[in-house]
């Protein structure tokens, strides 16, 4: 998912050269002015914040623990070393310090893992760099204990006779702030550009990026004990950034997509054509002239002047809804047939399909028990309209040949979500 930053068209990653939508430049307001505000309970001020402005103002925390532990004692490692590696071992997987356990069992989970541990260490990279911020000496706040793990030495350091009796409720704030922005973050792909709002309201604890506890724990328990889905991550995205349930949303510092486009900087959200896609209108795929025998290597049925596309692009058409949206993926063919697929659609497609290798689609042809049929995307696309999903209800293998990443990705929107698999092989 990416928030966009730069006054720039966006590239989509998965169409090569397809640039869209106009990007927003948002205020970023991130740490400008005093973030330890004397005499109330410890809050970030109210801003826009990217991660590293989140780190930036979180520091003179850190920086107020460090003054009063005092001078360090020659010979031995620095406090704010001890207590910036403690933080690294807060934030990393498989430590005593941990304080995110992903099970690795299967592949969603180990890609948040290692997502963690990039965000983690990132974060930690900025606040090594931070120091020499200004801090008040005398600052003392309430931070309940979150149980977060110190190493045996930090907690010797935090308890003994260097401390004070406050320190430890500063320093408690500290790292806990950066496990919930390392966890807001674990949606974002580029987590560095994301743009979090941030109100400062002491009376409703939302103090710093505490506002995210709620929703971070419906999240992270999800992460741990169930399949993760793709609503659960938009949803946690979305209690970040803004409000609302839906697969794809905008807010005023950037639009959330799977793959990004931007129209408007209002608040919006894109909802599915079909939100319950059983109850889609049934498109019977009819039996093709072409057809594949059991062992036959598949050839190139398309013709670049009967089935090349000319353009592809993103269109909005209106929601449920006045701030709801739905968004199209247009194929335009040379020949002037168009097809309309719902991107929400396409994700769902995407996710309960299969990619195979080379290797497995030939074992697949070898393995035919019947004859397969054989067809080109344009003509499954532009024959279901994009008011319907297609299916066939006779059973059978259907071989639906593509010309670009775009029509795959439109076939697993408009073929309905059972069993498809796909394959990026270049036919002869």
């Amino acid at each position: 998912m990416s928030p966009l930053l730069t006054s720039r068209l966006c590239e989509v990653s998965a169409f090569h050269d397809f640039k869209i939508g106009q990007a927003i430049s948002p205020f970023v307001t991130g740490h400008d002015g005093p973030t330890m505000i004397k005499g109330r309970l410890w809050s970030l001020p109210t801003g826009v914040y990217t991660a590293r402005q989140v780190v930036e103002s979180c520091a003179p925390l850190l920086e107020t623990v460090l003054h009063n532990l005092g001078p360090d004692p020659e010979g031995q490692p620095t406090a704010r070393h001890m207590l910036i590696d403690n933080l690294a071992s807060n934030l990393a997987l498989g430590t005593r310090e941990s304080s995110l356990v992903i099970p690795l069992k299967d592949a969603s989970r180990k890609e948040f893992a290692a997502q963690a541990v990039k965000i983690g260490e990132a974060l930690v990279s900025v606040a090594r760099e931070t120091e020499n911020v200004s801090f008040d000496p005398k600052y003392a706040i309430r931070s309940p204990c979150e149980g977060h793990l110190l190493k045996p030495e930090v907690a010797y350091l935090m308890f003994g006779p260097r401390s004070l009796a406050h320190l430890m409720q500063i320093h408690n704030e500290y790292p806990h702030q950066m496990i919930l922005l390392r966890d807001a973050l674990l949606p974002f792909e580029n987590f560095d550009d994301v743009v979090i709002p941030i109100q400062a309201d002491t009376a409703k604890g939302r103090l710093g990026m505490r506002f995210t506890e709620t929703s971070r724990m419906v999240f992270i328990a999800e992460l741990m004990t169930k399949q993760t889905t793709q609503a659960s991550v938009v949803n946690f995205a979305q209690s970040v950034l803004c409000t609302e349930n839906s697969y794809e949303f905008q807010y005023r510092y950037g639009l959330i997509l799977p793959a990004p486009v931007v129209e408007s900087s209002s608040e919006a959200t894109f909802e599915y054509k079909f939100k319950d896609y059983y109850s889609a209108p049934p498109f019977e795929v009819a039996a093709a002239e072409q057809t594949l025998d059991k062992g036959q290597v598949p050839v190139s049925i398309i013709d670049d002047q009967e089935h090349g596309l000319e353009r592809y692009s993103l269109s909005l058409v209106p929601g449920s809804h006045d701030s709801s949206h739905q968004l199209r993926l247009l194929l335009e063919y040379k020949d002037g047939h168009t097809s309309a697929t719902d991107v929400g659609q396409m994700s769902r497609g995407h996710r309960f399909s299969y990619q195979v290798s080379a290797m497995m689609n030939e074992a697949a042809v070898m393995s035919f028990g019947s004859p397969a049929y054989v067809h080109t995307a344009k003509e499954v696309l532009t024959k279901c309209g994009g008011d319907d999903l297609v299916t066939a209800p006779d059973g059978g293998i259907h071989l639906i040949q593509a010309t670009s990443q775009a029509e795959i990705l439109a076939l697993l929107g408009t073929i309905y979500p059972t069993t498809s698999l796909y394959s990026k092989q270049v036919l002869p």
